[in-house]
């Protein structure tokens, strides 16, 4: 009696204790999958959002690109102007994609949009995109040669600023110390011209509570009379090439995509993106022609054996145009519009890779015909600098910055031993932040 008493007292325990088994079970189960579904949305966010040194093209969202805007670019409206009415308008997404794949923009003014890009993503609250664009205008200040002295030192100013403000804090130092060797080693600025760069840098070396930039910077504004000597970058090399008329076939098939891509552009904005597909169609039919078009001017005029001035601007034109397919390609217009160029887009990557080498090595001879030794050391030394700055751009993808530096630092040793030394030598630092090219110590 006593034992069946017990033995219906230890039934309900058993059962009890296997429901307790059960419930931590459930909740280990679930505590699993939640921390398994906020690990997936971290890294989804995470593949969303590019590292700071990501390549530039990797940045290109198209999802933020406005068609009816960006199609006016292939409608033969200017780049910069564009830009300028996006950023206006608050599409940044629009303005990024215009300045990702416009080599031909003037110095100054891709590196004005540039910071003005940085600063709307800033103003959007998205400091990893403002970070991503200050590492570009970083890289043009340091690389694109027809811009002054100032317009270098305040654009670094502006950068190191603009890291710091997204929480770049090596970013920030290392624009900063930038500023410091550009004041240090530029013939050109005036005492009260370095005064003014070195200024600029007190504030950051202060938030970044570095001392030592703080005393650098100090003891140079107390005395920034400095006579340092050097040969400025002067960006020549383009100025040898002689404009070629544009071939009647050309001129005609470009003004048909243009009227195709504002009839497009037009069509979106009394739809709203519906029922556009017969525009659609002949704006890719348009281009289709255009491409070639082009490309049988360019191998007629290259097979009648051109002067090399002529082939350098004659292959200038068309390294543009072949930007522009890439762009196509890489929906950088916000919408598909040559299918056959996106399913190639990386071939297309390598033409624009092959284009730039075939220009380079034109460029390379018309130095080497120079009968001063100086002067075609220093055309070979600005050509690679471009060189440089299209493979950081992300328009010379197939070149190594290791070996494009190495040629450049041989140009420039070659040019400090002919008593010409550059006054801002660059080499390629793979530690730096982003990686990139910086300015060394004058020899």
């Amino acid at each position: 009696m006593e034992l069946e008493y017990m033995e219906q007292e230890a039934a309900p325990t058993r059962s009890r204790r296997w429901l307790e088994r059960f419930l931590l079970a459930a909740f280990l189960g679930c505590l699993l999958i939640g921390m398994g579904a906020l690990a997936a949305l971290i890294l989804l966010r995470t593949a969303q959002r590019p590292a700071l040194d990501a390549p530039p093209l990797e940045t290109l969202d198209p999802a933020r690109v406005t068609p009816a805007l960006a199609l006016m670019e292939l409608a033969g409206d200017p780049v910069d102007a564009l830009v300028y009415q996006a950023l206006n308008a608050g599409e940044a997404g629009t303005a990024h994609a215009m300045l990702l794949f416009a080599p031909h923009l003037p110095a100054t003014q891709r590196l004005g949009l540039l910071l003005l890009l940085a600063r709307r993503y800033h103003a959007l609250d998205e400091p990893l995109r403002a970070a991503q664009i200050y590492g570009l205008a970083q890289t043009v200040a340091l690389l694109d040669a027809p811009l002054s002295p100032m317009e270098r030192g305040q654009a670094l100013l502006q950068c190191a600023s603009g890291f710091l403000q997204a929480d770049q804090t090596e970013a920030a130092r290392d624009a900063a110390r930038q500023a410091v060797r550009l004041g240090r080693q530029t013939p050109e600025l005036l005492p009260a011209q370095r005064s003014q760069i070195f200024e600029g840098i007190q504030p950051v070396a202060r938030a970044l509570a570095d001392n030592a930039l703080l005393q650098e910077v100090g003891e140079l504004i107390r005395n920034p009379y400095l006579q340092p000597t050097g040969r400025p970058w002067d960006g020549r090399w383009h100025d040898l090439a002689e404009p070629l008329a544009l071939d009647p076939t050309v001129m005609a098939a470009f003004q048909a995509r243009t009227q195709a891509a504002r009839i497009l552009a037009d069509r979106l904005l009394l739809t709203g993106g519906v029922d556009i597909e017969p525009e659609r169609q002949a704006l890719a039919a348009a281009l289709l022609a255009e491409d070639q078009v082009r490309n049988a001017a360019v191998n007629q005029a290259l097979a009648a054996g051109l002067p090399l001035p002529q082939q350098l601007s004659l292959l200038l034109e068309q390294r543009r145009w072949v930007a522009l397919k890439l762009q196509v390609a890489r929906e950088g217009f916000g919408l598909a519009l040559v299918p056959e160029w996106q399913a190639r887009a990386d071939l297309l990557l390598q033409e624009l890779a092959n284009v730039t080498a075939n220009l380079a090595a034109v460029g390379e001879a018309l130095a080497g015909s120079q009968a001063d030794p100086v002067e075609r050391a220093l055309l070979r030394a600005d050509l690679l600098r471009w060189l440089a700055l299209q493979q950081q751009m992300g328009l010379y993808p197939a070149a190594s910055p290791v070996e494009l530096s190495q040629r450049l630092e041989a140009v420039q040793q070659e040019l400090a031993q002919t008593q010409a030394p550059l006054a801002l030598p660059l080499r390629y630092e793979p530690a730096a932040v982003p990686p990139g090219f910086r300015i060394q110590p004058a020899p």
